[in-house]
């Protein structure tokens, strides 16, 4: 069995490749562990989306290693398993970083590729956007957006969340309140990323519900692309090096799989293009022989190509949850929790597309430190993990250790930058600290969520043994840069802030996680963050698209270093954390890929 290309992994760039290639006319194969699923609920309803969580079938429920900076906890990982990948289970939401990160990221590598001017037609090729139908409503909600920077004819349809809790507003006006000003459109070119914002949802037309690229392009499969479900992939195969042909490195020459129970393999004439995500990407090149030497050795596989970056430099977004309790009366999300009222709500989506099941959360604001906390407390933070960084950068590689300074750098211009967003902080129209209490019944309540969107920490994934069974040792590391902890201190005081700002603090009856004593303790409010804390579901860099001598793992052209036609494109190829949900970011990496 042959095929021009083969792709491993149906996640959301694996399914953007395969489309768009196979319309190309080339002959494509798609490997994916998971099924294509049809007519499910727990996937189509928006507010359904954590239902899947969990499920075996559907998420690979990846976990942490013990966190010695959350005092020994495991946090769970979940990532779609199924044809679609994570953007069936996430929670929609749509945002572009701004223009200096991605220039950043082109100089890091010595291009113009990747640059924002270079990814905005594929920003605009993957997309539909689909305005409100009330101009005045768009107005009053903040439903706003500038078409010269969105795409009319892509496959993806995007629309605007239809139903609002009655805090939306408020939350954007105790922002601007803050001195925090509106962003007409979160998806523009400028730095001004500390504005209140709307996020953009992916829909399918009425009624509403989760549209993902395994829909928009890939149902459509032509004849010339084959979809092997319940792939699950040992290692990629290279044919013997030449020394005759010119060549300047390893060529692939196919995949090695496993299907219900059979070893199978799958010849590539063209290219191998791997999809498999900031965790099973890493793990996929090492069993195959790509990454650190001494790791190899270490599980017992031959080393093809020593490329020590591989797995190194894992980075997420980091969000801790705070939650208010609401007046008596105000509609929100935890009026689900009533049957009878989620009957009516059910019945209200099905026929007209809309209600509380259309929605999940509607407003962000993304700040810079300088909004967050004293200009004073945020150098001597800066200051701390510059000394931190350090400290943990003695024991690696030195070619990590020289990429590393350079993303750190990069990140402290941005951090120090007043125009350059850092924290997020998330309205979400019902209760969300469920690690810290129980919500009361019949009682609505609003959670701002913190989110840090830049740790210094870096952590790492690897293959646990040669056994591709068995799942990566995912080790993010968290708060081993102390000067994350006090970001997040920071973050979550600002967060109580918020609430506590007109209009907004008309709607509460009182804060109720953390409460205002574990809030105004250091030490207390410590254990809330590390009891609390979880990830944001956003994992990338451990691919990195970097020069190969400061320990990058693919070029520019998303070749992996040292081969002549394997190359990465998901989110472990982006080498430093984006202020910005990455969904947008990746359709564009499959869409240039």
């Amino acid at each position: 069995m042959h095929v021009e290309y083969v792709i491993i992994g149906g996640g959301t760039t694996g399914c953007v490749v395969a489309g768009r290639l196979a319309a190309g006319g080339a002959t494509v194969a798609v490997l994916e562990a998971g099924h294509q699923i049809k007519r499910d609920e727990r996937v189509d309803i928006p507010a359904n989306f954590n239902q899947i969580l969990g499920d075996k079938h559907l998420d690979w429920r990846f976990n942490t290693v013990p966190q010695a900076g959350l005092d020994g906890r495991e946090i769970p990982l979940p990532r779609g398993k199924m044809l679609g990948g994570t953007s069936m289970l996430n929670t929609m939401t749509w945002a572009r970083a701004s223009k200096d990160e991605y220039d950043g990221i082109a100089k890091l590598n010595n291009t113009t590729d990747w640059s924002w001017d270079d990814l905005l037609p594929y920003f605009k090729s993957c997309e539909t956007i689909v305005p409100p139908t009330s101009d005045t409503w768009a107005q009053e909600n903040h439903a706003t957006f500038d078409p010269a920077f969105h795409g009319q004819s892509g496959p993806l349809r995007r629309g605007f969340v239809p139903w609002l809790g009655e805090s939306h507003v408020p939350f954007f006006k105790a922002m601007n309140n803050l001195g925090v000003p509106t962003n007409h459109d979160s998806n523009l070119t400028a730095k001004l990323l500390f504005t209140g914002k709307w996020p953009l949802a992916c829909f399918a037309p009425v009624p509403d519900s989760r549209l993902y690229f395994a829909q928009a392009h890939f149902k459509l499969r032509p004849d010339n692309i084959l979809l092997i479900q319940g792939a699950h992939v040992r290692r990629i195969l290279f044919h013997p090096p030449s020394t005759t042909d010119g060549s300047s490195g390893r060529t692939a020459g196919g995949v090695q799989f496993e299907q219900m129970g059979k070893a199978l393999t799958i010849s590539a004439t063209r290219e191998v293009i791997l999809c498999a995500g900031a965790y099973e990407t890493p793990k996929i090149l090492e069993l195959s022989g790509i990454g650190d030497r001494i790791h190899l050795t270490y599980i017992g596989v031959e080393t093809v190509i020593d490329l020590p970056g591989v797995g190194e430099n894992l980075q997420d977004h980091l969000l801790v949850p705070t939650s208010a309790e609401l007046k008596p009366g105000i509609v929100s999300g935890d009026c689900l929790q009533d049957p009878e009222f989620a009957k009516k709500e059910m019945q209200i989506y099905k026929e007209t597309g809309g209600g509380q099941y259309s929605s999940i959360h509607s407003a962000f604001s993304l700040l810079q430190p300088q909004l967050v906390m004293p200009d004073e407390k945020a150098n001597q933070i800066l200051a701390l993990s510059h000394a931190d960084g350090s400290s943990s950068l003695k024991h690696v590689d030195p070619k990590i250790q020289q990429g590393m300074k350079v993303l750190y750098d990069l990140q402290s211009k941005w951090y120090a930058d007043t125009q350059h967003g850092q924290f997020e902080f998330m309205h979400v129209p019902q209760f969300c600290t469920m690690a810290a209490s129980s919500a009361k019944e019949k009682t609505p309540y609003l959670s701002i969520l913190a989110v840090y969107m830049r740790p210094f920490s870096r952590g790492r994934v690897h293959a646990s043994s040669s056994d591709p069974s068995s799942p990566p040792t995912i080790d993010p590391c968290y708060f081993s840069n102390k000067a994350d902890l006090q970001l997040m201190i920071q973050a979550v005081r600002f967060a109580r802030k918020v609430v506590q700002t007109e209009p907004l603090a008309s709607l509460v009856v009182t804060p109720t996680d953390p409460s205002t004593e574990v809030l105004g303790d250091d030490a207390e409010l410590e254990k809330y963050i590390k009891t609390t804390l979880e990830t944001a579901h956003h994992p990338m860099g451990t691919a990195a698209m970097m020069p190969r001598e400061i320990g990058g793992v693919v070029g520019p052209d998303l070749r992996v270093h040292g081969c002549t036609n394997l190359r990465v494109a998901d989110a472990s190829i982006i080498p430093i954390q984006l202020s910005a949900h990455p969904q947008a970011t990746l359709y564009a990496v499959g869409e240039k890929a």
